[in-house]
């Protein structure tokens, strides 16, 4: 018998993790990932090691976490339910906010039913899963999240990759492949590296003329494009759909778990068929009545969008201007290009100094020589917070010869 355990087999891979961490952060004034902020409740700011740094890189796009009317909405639900629903949804797990928070998402995604997992990760894995498998044919996006690449591989299903936000590329793909099965085209309709937006109306022709369904993944549109938060179709004046929409309760709600929106007929289908839906446990009764409220705040208060959309463009504009690169960005997320992984951490840390946080996103979750800071404009950020980010990203890019 091995006397290690097979932990000797292991080390390999967790060295070179070791070497690759140690390489990029062997300075501590370097390290920024998996670095613990406490933010602020009402502002944009955040707390680093007593440090009051204004915070440029969360997901709270639409500025509601710690939002007093949230916080009283989670506290009553554990008040009334307790912090568990102790079983699957199919079991002794459904409670009734569940229920009111499913309809919500439907109403908001102009479906007729939704269906709530634990998390957006789940629901991509679930719902690809259910849909299509051995047989069967899946497209997407290069740039896709991890969560549909990982639903794709699961799935069974042949799995085809097109170039990014290339619809011709797809068409070809579409054209190649196995006429039999389902054919399933799945997409980000924001890109979370990029900030770009998914050719709604291309996709949506290129899919009726090739009979495939047309999945969206929702996480980073929804209360961030469109006149009132209502995610690619709303951006597109409401003139296409697609079939299946999909998104997150973590980014622009601040609270947990993924959604799946459809119809009564898909719907009924994943309950049954997506595994983490059906063998993971319900979304705790606090995320819930978190999730629900800040929808419906969502819906009162459109304003917080048009502040998001506003300051985007603000902050985009004022960063090109002065030679730096943000992509095809259009949206709240705007990518600022370092190049090298050692140059990206470099100019995160020069922005640390300048007071801002803008976390560095490296190889692999970019392509190489594309390293970057990953900036998210919210509903917090004052005019006056976009004013000092923009001047603190052009000096510490001053300082480290981007510019």
């Amino acid at each position: 018998m091995n006397a290690t355990g097979g932990w000797d087999r292991l080390e390999p891979k967790l060295a070179a993790t070791r070497n690759r961490v140690s390489a990029l952060e062997s300075d501590p004034s370097r390290r920024n990932s998996f670095v613990a902020y406490t933010v602020e409740r009402d502002s944009a700011y955040a707390d680093l090691d007593g440090e009051r740094l204004l915070m440029m890189s969360g997901y709270s796009y639409l500025g509601l976490a710690g939002d007093e009317r949230v916080v009283a909405a989670a506290k009553a639900a554990v008040d009334l339910y307790g912090t568990g629903n102790h079983g699957v949804r199919a079991l002794a797990g459904t409670i009734p906010l569940h229920e009111e928070l499913e309809a919500e998402v439907a109403s908001f995604a102009r479906r007729e039913q939704a269906l709530v997992f634990g998390s957006g990760y789940a629901a991509n894995v679930g719902t690809i899963g259910g849909i299509v498998g051995p047989g069967d044919t899946v497209l997407i996006d290069k740039y896709d999240h991890a969560s549909i690449v990982d639903g794709c591989r699961l799935s069974g299903a042949t799995v085809t990759r097109f170039r990014h936000n290339d619809v011709e590329h797809l068409e070809r793909r579409l054209k190649a492949a196995d006429p039999r099965g389902v054919r399933l085209v799945v997409v980000d309709s924001v890109y979370s590296m990029d900030g770009d937006i998914a050719p709604l109306p291309e996709l949506r022709a290129v899919c009726d003329a090739h009979n495939a369904l047309l999945m969206v993944d929702e996480a980073h549109a929804l209360g961030v494009i469109g006149e009132a938060g209502g995610g690619i179709e709303e951006h597109f004046g409401h003139r296409h759909r697609v079939d299946i929409k999909l998104g997150t309760l973590s980014k622009a709600i601040p609270s947990m778990g993924g959604w799946i929106a459809g119809s009564a007929d898909l719907i009924g289908h994943l309950k049954y068929a997506a595994r983490p839906f059906l063998f993971s446990a319900a979304l705790a009764p606090a995320q819930a009545a978190a999730a629900l409220e800040s929808l419906r705040i969502l819906r009162r208060e459109p304003e917080r969008v048009t502040h998001i959309q506003t300051q985007a463009q603000r902050l985009r504009t004022a960063l090109n201007q002065a030679g730096i690169r943000t992509m095809a960005s259009e949206t709240a997320v705007i990518p600022v290009i370092a190049g090298s992984d050692d140059a990206a951490y470099d100019y995160a840390t020069a922005c640390r100094k300048a007071g801002v946080i803008g976390l560095p996103v490296v190889t692999p979750a970019v392509p190489n020589d594309l390293a970057r800071l990953r900036i998210a404009v919210t509903a917090r950020h004052t005019p006056a917070d976009i004013d000092f980010a923009a001047e603190a990203f052009l000096t510490a890019a001053r300082q480290t010869g981007l510019i």
